[in-house]
């Protein structure tokens, strides 16, 4: 295998998790934005980049975000591309996404595959449908190169590669495909994290199977106390409340989203909730890590 860097894309709206930050979902104990952190790990990976909010927490990895942010997996791999900053295009680059809970053994199998075939652009991994899973590659340096360059952006302009599909950019690259055997699957929905968590025996607290009713409900319920269903950021409290009931008890899932509504409602501003959510959660977990809380 020859030098390896990795990208990490973590910057998705996660609009069917009622927009939930994806890579901090728990699975099997840990989040998920670690596992793919350890996977790269794994594969020996000289330096891994995240691309996705700046808040993320990804201990020993760069953080940078693609602009304008949101652009999509196109625009957010050429960000962690950039954040490289290689002064030539030798070697590989390992592209994961940041919601595969089985993403260590995805990597053994692209590493093993491209051991066994180097003289390609790279290697992908196909799912059980038979899509290519790009997310989920080994790509030559110089064959991403060429396939930016075979998209002909004008001026060079990162902006004028948002909402580019992945597919367009894969379309000029020689990949090797290889079965993902189960690896490949990712989390996109509710249904697909408390699969994920059975799977693991990491399930700790019920998800919603139809988030559309939570829909209904605070559209029905938010102007009762004059509040905008938009500015209910139901993914959000959803996971604030699964992570305090797995690490304090689960009458805490109530109260720490009272706290946090609290917190908003005496000023704080709407900005910060995705930040105090996070540190919210990180306490109540910190407090499960130690003994300090069990479930009721």
């Amino acid at each position: 295998m020859s030098w390896l860097d990795a990208v990490i894309l973590a910057g998705g709206r996660a609009e069917r998790l009622g927009g939930a930050s994806k890579p901090d979902l728990v699975v099997g104990g840990r989040r998920l934005l670690e596992t793919a952190i350890a996977a790269a790990r794994s594969a020996g990976c000289e330096r891994i980049v995240v691309v996705g909010p700046p808040q993320l927490q990804a201990h020993g990895c760069l953080v940078v975000r693609e602009e304008p942010p949101f652009g999509g997996p196109v625009a957010g791999l050429a960000a962690g591309l950039a954040a490289l900053a290689a002064p030539d295009h030798r070697g590989d680059v390992l592209v994961l996404a940041s919601d595969l809970p089985h993403a260590e053994a995805a990597v053994a199998r692209l590493l093993a595959a491209r051991t066994a075939d180097p003289g390609t652009d790279g290697v992908c991994l196909v799912d059980s449908s038979g899509r290519s899973q790009w997310l989920t590659a080994v790509y030559s340096r110089a064959a991403l190169s060429r396939a930016f360059d075979a998209l002909a952006v004008p001026d060079s302009d990162p902006a004028r590669l948002h909402g580019a599909a992945m597919r367009r950019l894969a379309a000029s690259v020689d990949l090797t495909l290889v079965a993902g055997e189960g690896t490949t699957r990712d989390i996109d929905t509710w249904s697909d994290l408390a699969e994920a968590r059975a799977r693991t025996g990491g399930i700790t607290m019920a998800e919603p199977q139809h988030p559309e009713v939570l829909d209904e409900w605070v559209a029905e319920a938010a102007p009762l106390v004059g509040i905008d269903p938009a500015d209910v950021p139901i993914g959000t409290l959803l996971e604030l409340a699964r992570r305090a009931a797995h690490g304090v008890a689960r009458p805490a899932a109530p109260v720490t989203t009272f706290l946090l509504g609290l917190a908003v409602g005496s000023g704080r501003s709407t900005e910060d909730l995705d930040a105090l959510a996070d540190r919210l959660g990180a306490l109540a977990e910190q407090r499960g890590s130690g003994g300090g809380g069990a479930a009721m």
